[in-house]
């Protein structure tokens, strides 16, 4: 069935929180619940959102469509699509439009659906706006594994296909992340296309290796002293945003623009940010010496590209012998240590810039059960502590030796005191 056939219908929500939501559906499937409320078909469906603001004194208008698991009520659907509403009509009125000129996709002709002419289509379109490494790992992924299924038509292609091949991958060993990286490929490429397969049906494996920082704080200590004292003073810079708790990401996308030095403080626009959000941080003495350290006044701050970043790191690494480290364990380690020695989950969670709170629990709490024993020990160590006890020699003058102890204490309170113990 062509996308021509679906008709949007307004949606009805007795809460009224649907404005400019619109289902995409056939004329068989327009129908309601009892309660006079959109009811969805049984089946993947689409939401059209449809928005309106003012850029340069002109009113735009924009749409985008999003797709719905299928058994999802309206009432849910509507739901999760509100921020998405606001993040459209933000955009309009920054840039008019809600086009993102550096998403480029390019629809195969229909004659040529083979999954190897699909995917040359779509990598090309994301060299456009990915990162180098995020290019090479799709490409890894499809040259070592997905070529098995280059020859297969795309609209043929079903769940089995998939499981059968993440089986195939499990078996010979593969980590549950290489494994991932299957759907992070195949779940866009084949739905830019208009083909959907059930997700929840294919088994992919959990990734429960988490690169958390197990050292001490001795050895974190000596880690920060070989970044902070680093000779090259560009990847020193970068070193100590990265202490700071920063994705190397957002340091090397760092422009001078983004700094208020006058507040002393740096926003990270949301547009190089990983929640897509605009924080704003304290520019501490550490990082603004790391900023006047370096060369440029324009543009970004730290003339370096990734895989050289990544050198200086190990090469910094190996002068103390740490060889398992690479440069994202950093935040990593910033927020264990910062968690052992006292830290609130909140504050830490406000320094790493995640989004939910949640995060960082399953993050660093794990499951919480560390937390509990560190608390019950600190509850029962306080339960085995013996009762201070005062041994006052009530005297001829009990009030001044009483007074001593409660300085605070106001007389008639004294009074009372000396009348209790006698």
């Amino acid at each position: 069935m062509g996308v021509s056939e679906y008709k949007p219908v307004k949606i009805k929500l007795n809460n009224s929180l649907a404005g400019g939501m619109y289902i995409l559906l056939t004329e068989d499937e327009i129908r309601y619940t009892k309660d006079n409320e959109t009811k969805p078909p049984n089946r993947i469906y689409k939401i059209q959102i449809a928005v309106e603001a003012v850029y340069k004194n002109k009113r735009c208008r924009g749409k985008q469509s999003f797709q719905i698991p299928k058994g999802t009520s309206i009432a849910k659907a509507v739901s999760s699509l509100l921020g998405k509403r606001e993040e459209m009509k933000e955009t309009l009125k920054d840039k008019g439009t809600l086009k993102d000129e550096k998403k480029v996709f390019k629809k195969i002709d229909s004659k040529d659906r083979k999954l190897s002419s699909i995917y040359e289509a779509w990598i090309s379109g994301k060299k456009i706006n990915q990162s180098k490494n995020t290019i090479r790992i799709y490409e890894s992924c499809y040259h070592t594994h997905l070529i098995k299924l280059q020859n297969k038509i795309i609209d043929e292609i079903n769940e089995d296909d998939i499981q059968n091949l993440i089986n195939s991958m499990i078996s010979k060993g593969r980590s549950a992340s290489t494994i991932n990286v299957v759907k992070m490929v195949m779940k866009p490429l084949l739905e830019i296309n208009d083909v959907h397969l059930n997700w929840k049906k294919i088994i992919l494996p959990k990734n429960d290796k988490k690169r958390t920082f197990k050292g001490s704080d001795k050895e974190a200590k000596q880690i920060s002293k070989a970044l902070l004292e680093y000779k090259h003073p560009i990847a020193r810079g970068i070193f100590a945003f990265l202490l700071s708790g920063r994705r190397i990401g957002e340091t090397l996308q760092l422009e001078y623009k983004h700094i208020n030095f006058k507040n002393g403080t740096f926003t990270l626009p949301k547009e190089i940010t990983k929640t897509k959000t605009s924080p704003t941080y304290v520019l501490t003495p550490l990082l603004l010496n790391a900023i006047k350290s370096q060369k440029t006044t324009k543009g970004r701050v730290f003339d370096l590209k990734r895989d050289a970043a990544n050198y200086h790191f190990h090469k910094a690494m190996t002068s103390i012998s740490v060889h398992n480290m690479v440069m994202h364990d950093i935040r990593s380690m910033v927020a264990v240590v910062s968690l052992r020695n006292g830290a609130d989950i909140y504050s830490v969670s406000k320094m790493l810039s995640h989004k939910l709170l949640a995060t960082t629990e399953k993050a660093y709490l794990g499951d919480g059960t560390e937390r509990a024993i560190e608390a019950q020990n600190t509850f029962n160590t306080l339960l085995e502590k013996p009762d201070e006890i005062i041994d006052v020699e009530l005297e001829d003058d009990e009030f001044t030796a009483l007074k001593k102890i409660y300085p605070n204490a106001k007389d008639e309170k004294i009074f009372e005191i000396i009348d209790i113990m006698k």
